[in-house]
């Protein structure tokens, strides 16, 4: 019996988007007699480009190459093109056809292509009903001359193969081993500290922050006692006097899988064994590619990258490299990826984050998030992508009375920070000031002063630490903010970036506009930075430092003036 197919609405929406011919490859998960499609890679084009076969070291454990696509009149030869593909005996194969924008799914059944039946297209949320990520974090020493890293690598899988390690779930504190019974069933929302409800923020409305189970991993160290009668050995140590080069290492694993509501405890193991050499593996190709390059050796890193419409793709960087120096891999991607090249969704400031890993006195990341849409029928633009909410007495600074720009300026910065567009930290209120005096808009005397700045000093200071452009709008009163509805929204569609407000002595951030389509009532997003207090979520929503407020917001004898970054097109 074929399995039940499903295929993400993020994915059929790319899919669609489609312009020219060409084949590849479908990745997806197999659970409860059903195939899911998470994502789909392109064949390569030109001579150094990445193999879809290969970003399946880049994938969580369980999301596997699962099929084949034909694009237009492209074909491949059957069933050469499922060569790779061995998460099913049936692998799937679908046309995309351009000039209808239809999809036809089959599997190969008995070397037979037979329709796949109805599509069923699921969005995020339903997908995170199903499934729950593992995120598993370890440390692996390694010590091995130069010239036999490759054997060292593989020997550790061996290692890791062999029964000899076992898995720690902090948050319930449970330990999974080899050994355990096979008819053991584990729920996976029993593994974590946060309930059922808790572990779904993996949706549509933010995809840079993730929800997953922490595990770490265990090593034996100790064998077991040995059996009477059991063959003796004394060590022999031979001293052999030659030049060699050495590397001492940590492995720092950061592995993710994917995985259904219920599993054996046998099938636990395996996947989690499987995500530890997936990720030593990712890391090993890393460190070849160096080594292959003469490049000086720098340890990789792992870091997971979620764009919208894709899986999560785990990715190996020398530490301490550049987004220069990843540019011509990041390009690969997004071509190997379908995805275009007006956005960094490869550099490190785009990497997700982890609800775990977010310490409770940092800034809260998108607390828009928490607050309802406006009620009814309504026209909307929102700020797109992650920001970190900047306001007053933050960093163990007081600036409580002047620092409301400073602190909106910081908000915006953190928007391109976290889209990878710099790696340059967020200025402080002393370099913001520093900023100024170098570019000549102020006097010497201004750096550690409390002098107040405005949405012009922003724009300055954006575009001289960021290398963007800034458009501004004003308003000669907080009755004509109404004019500004469309602009914003325009903003907000095109653009995506926050947008600093100042007006008489305030300064404010605008992260979206709605309007009312049956009454016209106008609403703007505010993101209030003269908030003093700590960094509770369920206080700043509660007392309104970010809401939704109307035209009785503004006030009617102040003037406005709105800085509206423009996001730059690269990758």
């Amino acid at each position: 019996m074929t399995p039940k197919l499903r295929i993400a609405k993020k994915v059929l929406k790319r899919l669609l988007e489609l312009k020219t011919t060409n084949t590849g490859r479908l990745f997806g998960v197999m659970s409860d007699n059903s195939l899911t499609v998470l994502g789909f890679a392109l064949n390569p084009t030109d001579d150094d480009a990445i193999e879809p076969a290969a970003l399946q070291l880049n994938m969580p454990v369980e999301i596997d190459l699962c099929g084949v696509l034909f694009i237009g009149d492209c074909k491949e030869d059957i069933p050469d093109a499922f060569k790779d593909i061995d998460i099913t005996d049936n692998p799937l194969l679908i046309k995309y056809n351009l000039s209808n924008h239809q999809l036809e799914p089959y599997y190969y059944v008995h070397q037979t292509l037979k329709p796949a039946g109805e599509l069923e297209v699921i969005d995020q949320d339903e997908i995170w009903e199903k499934f729950y990520y593992i995120r598993l974090k370890t440390s692996i020493p390694m010590l091995t001359q130069k010239n036999d890293i490759i054997e060292a690598f593989q020997t550790t899988r061996k290692n890791l193969a062999s029964g000899n390690i076992g898995f720690h779930f902090p948050d319930s504190n449970t330990y999974l081993l080899g050994n355990d019974d096979e008819s053991t069933e584990i729920s996976l929302k029993n593994l974590s500290k946060k309930g059922s409800n808790e572990l779904k923020k993996n949706s549509e409305a933010n995809t840079r922050i993730i929800d997953a189970i922490d595990a770490s991993m265990l090593i034996g160290m100790t064998s077991e006692k040995s059996i009477d009668g059991s063959m003796k050995f004394a060590p022999v140590l031979q001293q052999v006097t030659r030049p060699f080069e050495s590397l001492q290492f940590n492995l720092n694993i950061d592995a993710l899988s994917l995985v259904g509501h219920n599993l054996k405890a046998s099938q636990l193991y395996s996947i989690l064994v499987e995500s530890v050499c997936r990720n030593t593996r990712l890391i090993e190709r890393s460190i070849a590619q160096q080594l292959n390059n003469k490049d000086k050796f720098k340890v990789p890193e792992l870091m997971h990258f979620r764009p919208k419409s894709c899986p999560v793709i785990t990715i190996s960087y020398p530490v301490g490299c550049t987004d220069d120096e990843t540019k011509s891999y990041r390009k690969k991607l997004h071509k190997a990826l379908a995805l275009d090249l007006s956005k960094p969704l490869f550099c490190r400031g785009n990497a997700v984050k982890f609800s775990n890993d977010i310490k409770s006195n940092e800034p809260i990341l998108r607390p828009h998030d928490a607050v309802p849409l406006p009620q009814g029928s309504i026209s909307l633009g929102i700020v797109k992508g992650l920001y970190a909410y900047h306001h007053y007495m933050q960093d163990n600074f007081d600036d409580n009375g002047w620092g409301c720009a400073y602190r909106s300026f910081q908000t915006v910065f953190s928007w391109f920070k976290l889209q990878g567009f710099t790696q340059k930290n967020v200025p402080t209120h002393k370099e913001i000031q520093k900023c100024l005096v170098d570019i000549g808009d102020k006097g010497q005397n201004f750096i550690g002063s409390r002098q107040w700045i405005g949405s012009t000093e922003v724009g300055f200071v954006l575009e001289t630490l960021l290398g963007i452009s800034i458009k501004v709008l004003n308003a000669r009163s907080g009755a004509d903010m109404v004019d500004q509805f469309n602009s914003l929204k325009d903003h907000f569609d095109i653009q995506g970036t926050p947008v600093m407000i100042g007006g008489g002595v305030l300064a404010h951030t605008i992260l979206g506009v709605s309007q009312n389509q049956d009454t016209d009532e106008i609403k703007f997003l505010i993101l209030d930075p003269h908030y003093t207090g700590p960094e509770n979520l369920t206080t700043i929503i509660n007392k309104g430092w970010c809401a939704w407020k109307g035209m009785n917001f503004w006030k009617k004898d102040a003037f406005y003036n709105m800085c509206l970054p423009q996001r730059p097109s690269r990758y």
